[in-house]
């Protein structure tokens, strides 16, 4: 059997219970990745690791909340104890919610910045003296939200506008270093979380409309191969990049 492109690398994904993060956790396997799996929701992870050793592949789990700091550096031991090193980084995991200016309470606030921000930013700081060992690399998944208004998700697009400027800092802050960050914008993608969301009452249709697009929404298995490319050796001379993957949404 061929090695394939990831062979005797090891990933860490967060989201990977489900969606983008569990789409990009099989592939990664497929490609001989090792996999150290993280996501608040514990069931979730235990599907994907099964999935990936039905293929003969190995990963590792880490259920817990990354709005705490202390689970981001836990999820990277986790990561170490098992394998020994880190070469690849994929902040995955965020929530989405829609919500009407005058209904945005301090908690939904807090909420999004925490899954959004702040846990992207501390695995960052946790992983980075071992992906400089590796000479490896972060891949952060923002959104078309962090270029474009959009109606009723104000919380949310600060907080994919706030992870492409830490994407950008951080990769100008590591220039010397022999690491590379880069970031991917999805458009729409249809999951699972995507499929129970609902817009605001009386929310005005035509304003929604500017933003979801022409063509449709992407499936996660078609924003995987943006991500793997980032992820891999092939994009060398890719450092604080942010690759779009819309659907065209933002074209104009």
């Amino acid at each position: 059997m061929s090695k394939g492109e990831f062979e005797n690398k090891v990933v860490l994904v967060t989201g990977a219970a489900s969606g983008l993060g569990r789409a990009a956790s099989l592939r990664f396997a497929a490609e001989g990745a090792k996999l150290c799996l993280v996501d608040l929701n514990h069931d979730g992870l235990t599907e994907t690791a099964r999935r990936i050793a039905e293929t003969g592949g190995q990963s590792v789990v880490f259920a817990g909340d990354l709005g705490d700091p202390a689970n981001c550096a836990k999820a990277v031991g986790t990561a170490i104890e098992a394998f020994g090193q880190l070469d690849v980084l994929c902040n995955v995991a965020g929530i989405l919610k829609f919500h009407a200016l005058a209904d945005v309470t301090a908690d939904v606030w807090t909420r999004l910045f925490s899954a959004n921000v702040t846990a992207p930013f501390f695995m960052m700081q946790a992983a980075m003296p071992h992906l400089v060992e590796t000479k490896g690399n972060v891949v952060n998944v923002v959104s078309t939200a962090a270029f474009l208004g959009q109606a009723y998700t104000a919380p949310y697009a600060a907080t994919k506008a706030a992870l492409l400027s830490l994407t950008k800092s951080l990769a100008m802050e590591l220039m010397h270093a022999p690491v590379r960050i880069n970031a991917l914008a999805p458009g729409g993608m249809m999951t699972e979380m995507v499929q129970t969301l609902q817009f605001p009452e009386d929310a005005d249709q035509s304003l929604i409309a500017r933003y979801i697009g022409i063509r449709p929404p992407s499936q996660p298995d078609d924003i995987v191969e943006p991500l793997m490319f980032l992820a891999s050796d092939r994009a060398r001379s890719v450092h604080g990049a942010c690759y779009s993957a819309d659907n065209g949404i933002t074209v104009g």
